[in-house]
Formats: C-alpha cells, structure tokens, sequence
C-alpha cells in the first residue's frame, strides 16, 4: 500500500519547523506541535504549512482574523499557492480555526480536508457569521474528528454531522518528556494549570482552603492567565506559559487538582494525562469530556461539578495516604503508556487520513 501524502495546517502562532529546535533544548515536549509527525509511523508522511513571515502580510492575516472570529482565511489562501499542498492526497486540520477557512476553500479545488474540532460545540459568544460558516465547512469536510466522546451527539444532533463523517481520535502526550520525578515530591502540595473559561478555579481554591483547615501545611500552586483571586497564605500564582517547568510543575506535586464547570469537549483534558504521564494522581470533576481518559478509584479520583466538599475530601484522602497516591499515580502512567501517548493519537488519526483518501 502506497504511503499517504498529508498537508498539515495548524493555527497561525504553531511554527512546526521551529518546534525540533525548542524539543532539543527541552522548552516543548514532541517533535512537532501535538507530535503530528508521529503519523509516518503509520504510513502517513506529512508536510506543514508554514508560518507566515515578514512585516505586512502576519498584519493582513491578524485583521481578517479578527473580523471573523479567528479564523484564518488568509493563511489558508495563502497556503493553496504551495506545491506541497498541491500534491497532497488530504489537508489535515487540527482545530476548526483552520478547518473551517481549509474546507470552504474546496470550492476551488484541491484536496480533501479532515479537521478537527476543539470548541465548536460551546458556541457560545460566536457571531451569527462564524456559526453559519462553520455548518457550511462542516458539510464540505470529508471527516470531522474530536478528542472528546462527549462532543459527537452535540455535533450530530445540533450540527447535522452525520455519525460516519465523525471519528473519536483520543488525545496523547509526549510520554519520553513528561517523565515521573524519582524524588522531591511535596506532600503538601497541590498543583492545578488551566485557562480556558470552562475552568472552576474558584472550587479548586475553596476546597484547598478547606483541606488547609485539616491540613495547616497544605499549599496551591496554580497556573493560570484567568482572573482568580488566590489568597497569599494558600498558595501561589503563576503567570505565563510554564514551558519545561511544566514536568516539574506536575511531578512534585502530591495531587493534580482540576475542577471545572460542565463541558463536552474535555476541558481539564491535557493537564490530566501531562499529570499521569508524570506519575501523580488527580482530583477532578466529572465531565462528559473526559470519558475514556479519567478512571475513578484508579489513577486517580473523579467527583461532582461545584461541590466544594467532596473535591476536598478526594484532595485530602490522597495527601493523607501517600502510598494510594503513589499506587494511582504508578497506574496512570501505565495506562497512559497503553493507551495515551502521541503515538496511539498518530495511530488512530493515520487510519482516519488513510480511509479518507482510500475512499472508506
């Protein structure tokens, strides 16, 4: 079977050809953005769209996007002048930011595109314009794949994307530079990261607080651009993207904390398996966003949305057991090795590219 040819667009600020440069310094995990490379394991070879450069033309590209909702247009229109995606067999899409511009340009030839979709079932604040052009697109993809079980109804039922268009892909990471720490893990420590506007910091920090009054040394380390009023006494705040800290960040902490509001598309997702990868358990809220990825009792514990009790009595019954904590995080990391890595994301994502083009 000949080898499938893949043009990757991805939204405008990943620079895929910078990204081995940065993974060989340790400042990103992968060899590209989400290992999208690990596809030519499985018979997939991919080539990306590149960022655009120079003073006028990024600027171009900023204004439409802003005008549209973020999505890229001009990067895409852009990208058709390129020999490579000429002669691709598929454009690969990772989120509807780019899969959206990619698949209405179809109109004027070209390849097949499959997209992923991140948030397009939390449609909330989109312009009437951009939810209009987004069922259009949706109807040009030749398949639409999600990272989270939970968004396939929303999308069949409310975006008329029918059941085989649609593919569950599950999310991976980078399992050889998340690595658990072999020692200096801070049994009073508790660490959360998140930015998106499904996250609860608001429950995570009351619950640490209640946890704090059983347990006076207990601290919160939180990673967060959101605006969240964390008191000095409890814990620190960090500003900023975490970079390589990220793997220390995670694993010396005694539990990864997320709490969220309800959500279908998995919010709380990466930093949950980047916590698993690192050999510690978590403390999380039930999501339909998660099923698959968190296993209650097993790697680490799942509890109801908003209810500040039981989030901090699942925070404290793992720091008050160190061995249970160490045991789910042992277990997380193994299952992630089975089931979570970029390269298990490459596998499933390379059968969907490949029965694109192989017409099923």
């Amino acid at each position: 079977m000949s080898r499938v040819r893949a043009w990757v667009e991805l939204i405008h600020h990943l620079d895929a050809a910078a990204w081995p440069a940065r993974n060989a310094t340790g400042e990103v995990p992968n060899h590209t953005p989400f290992g999208i490379d690990e596809l030519a394991n499985h018979g997939v070879d991919v080539a990306f769209r590149p960022v655009l450069t120079g003073r006028v033309i990024p600027r171009v590209a900023r204004r439409l996007r802003a005008r549209t909702g973020d999505l890229e247009y001009f990067e895409a229109l852009v990208a058709q002048r390129n020999s490579l995606r000429r002669s691709a067999d598929v454009v690969l899409c990772w989120d509807e930011f780019t899969g959206i511009p990619a698949a209405a340009l179809t109109r004027l030839g070209g390849p097949p595109v499959v997209s992923g979709v991140q948030l397009l079932t939390d449609p909330s604040g989109r312009s009437r314009s951009f939810l209009r052009r987004a069922r259009s697109a949706l109807d040009r993809m030749e398949a639409v794949f999600v990272q989270s079980r939970g968004m396939l109804p929303v999308l069949q039922s409310e975006w008329g994307v029918p059941s085989s268009k649609l593919r569950f892909v599950p999310f991976g990471v980078d399992g050889s530079w998340f690595r658990p720490l072999t020692t200096g893990i801070d049994r009073d420590l508790v660490a959360s990261v998140g930015d998106d506007p499904h996250r609860d910091h608001p429950t995570l920090i009351k619950a640490v607080s209640e946890v704090r009054r059983g347990r006076p040394g207990t601290r919160l380390e939180l990673a967060t651009q959101l605006d969240v009023d964390l008191p000095g006494e409890l814990g620190v705040l960090h500003r900023g993207h975490l970079g390589p800290r990220r793997r220390r960040f995670y694993g010396r902490a005694a539990v990864v904390a997320v709490a969220t509001q309800p959500n279908v598309h998995g919010s709380g997702m990466s930093v949950i398996l980047e916590a698993m990868a690192c050999g510690r358990p978590y403390v999380v809220t039930a999501s339909e966003g998660l099923e698959g990825y968190v296993k209650h009792g097993q790697d680490g514990l799942v509890v109801p949305a908003g209810d500040v009790d039981m989030f901090a009595s699942a925070v404290a019954a793992l720091m008050a057991d160190p061995d249970r904590a160490d045991a789910m995080g042992a277990a997380g990391r193994a299952r992630l090795e089975r089931e979570l890595t970029t390269d298990v994301q490459a596998k499933h994502l390379a059968e969907l590219v490949t029965s694109v083009v192989n017409g099923g």
